[in-house]
């Protein structure tokens, strides 16, 4: 079970609560792990009987941090419909789940908000799902997902009405008075395919790069995209064109968000398994107050005592969360010393976090021996992190461990989960060495 809940990251995850057999009886998500998890220890007592009684029986709590709350919506989503927890199924934990839905099978089709029901039973049900249809998601947002599909609908100008398409276009004078006034085709929001200003193969067209963005096929769209518009040049349809010149110019504007990559959901599932049980045997083994799902490693680099430089790298799961890499020049010392040029790193990094209120990591590793892991102490110490952060040192030449409570070091051996150690420490050596480079390399011509 968590022992210290202020090591629990702020940030979007996904949490899994195991009995004391091991057996996975509860998923869930959070926008914030720290404060969901801590709520079923300090929240109200006895409000839900049938929350009381699973929770009694949950012995230990897993969980792995996510990108996004969208990104944790949609890994709890998979690992529910394929473990089926206990008590997930037991509350017919029947989630109703925000998606995007492209009516294919329209003459001309448009794009729609539609609710989903993921359930976790053996009879799933959908709500509304026509087979011959598109759909993304799910979406955390239902009202963000709503404001896309009608900024989506514009941009590509899709269809936005609810005429039936079978019958565009219009043939009547009815029909073409219907049509005409609509206020899609009278402010230009729309190809009007229902007047015939656009045939079916070009709308299909459309259609299909709508399927590329929401794919986040970026580079296959817009040179698609780019193609066409150069067409439609060549064939003096300028109209047609400048159409394209403006989605091309307005592309970057919309394109990170709301977007949901597809994956393969057998190996999101046991990618997000076996990486827990890395992590708890790197716990394990190394004897570690919490499970290593942040963490850092520090190493230097310097010439001769010249041109001395530090890094910090930061996994996340097991993987490298290189937006959170840091580089360091050393200010303090002089000459080769790289005790205090650890130190100095240390302190910075780690006071900066703590004034920025910014997560701190489980585990750091530092690249050394017994000498820089003591030295290494001292600072974490003197910040009172001793008891948030756990402190490893890796010496390379016998690839051994050093811990502060054992007085041998550990042999790393060739399992999965070693191999993310010496990972770490060759990430951290790669990028304070390329650092180094990059300095001296700049200094040549000064």
């Amino acid at each position: 079970m968590i022992t210290n809940f202020n090591t629990i990251p702020n940030l979007p995850g996904v949490y899994i609560m195991r009995d004391a057999k091991n057996t996975i009886v509860y998923i869930g998500k959070a926008k914030n792990l720290n404060n969901r998890i801590k709520s079923y220890f300090y929240g109200e007592k006895g409000g839900n009987r049938i929350i009381n009684i699973m929770f009694y029986n949950v012995k230990e709590i897993d969980y792995v941090v996510c990108g996004s709350e969208q990104e944790a919506l949609l890994l709890e989503q998979k690992l529910i419909h394929a473990i089926k927890p206990l008590y997930n199924v037991s509350w017919k934990d029947d989630k109703s789940y925000p998606f995007l839905e492209i009516t294919l099978e329209d003459n001309f089709p448009k794009i729609n908000f539609i609710r989903k029901i993921i359930s976790v039973s053996d009879n799933e049900k959908i709500v509304k799902e026509n087979k011959n249809n598109r759909y993304f998601g799910p979406y955390p947002s239902a009202q963000k997902l709503k404001y896309f599909i009608l900024w989506l609908s514009k941009f590509f100008r899709l269809r936005l009405c609810k005429y039936d398409s079978a019958k565009f276009p219009g043939r009547t004078k009815e029909e073409q008075f219907l049509y005409e006034s609509c206020i899609y085709n009278q402010t230009n929001q729309c190809f009007a395919p229902c007047l015939n200003k656009i045939s079916k193969k070009e709308y299909d067209k459309i259609i299909k790069n709508v399927v590329l963005f929401l794919r986040g096929k970026w580079k296959r769209l817009l040179s698609k995209l780019n193609k066409q518009m150069q067409e439609y040049s060549k064939n003096n349809d300028y109209e047609k064109a400048i159409v394209l010149r403006d989605i091309i110019k307005h592309f970057y504007s919309m394109r990170e968000r709301f977007i949901v990559k597809e994956t393969n959901e057998k190996k999101l599932i046991n990618s997000t398994i076996n990486i827990i049980e890395k992590l708890k045997g790197i716990k394990k083994k190394f004897d570690l107050k919490e499970t290593p799902v942040i963490m850092d490693a520090v190493d230097v680099s310097n010439f001769s005592g010249d041109y001395a430089v530090g890094s910090v790298v930061r996994f996340v799961n097991g993987v490298p969360d290189k937006k959170s890499y840091r580089k360091f020049k050393i200010k303090t010392v002089f000459g080769q010393n790289d005790f205090n040029m650890m130190q100095e790193i240390v302190l910075r990094r780690y006071f900066r976090l703590m004034v920025e209120k910014q997560q701190l990591p489980h585990l750091l590793l530092i690249d050394g021996g017994r000498g820089h892991l003591n030295v290494v102490y001292k600072i974490i110490k003197k910040l009172n992190l001793s008891e948030k952060i756990d402190l490893l040192s890796i010496a390379k030449k016998n690839d051994e461990i050093y811990c502060l409570d054992k007085n041998t070091p550990v042999k790393l051996d060739n399992s999965e989960q070693d191999n993310i150690l010496r990972f770490l420490r060759d990430e951290a050596h790669r990028f304070a060495i390329s650092y180094n480079r990059k300095i001296r390399k700049k200094n040549l011509f000064v």
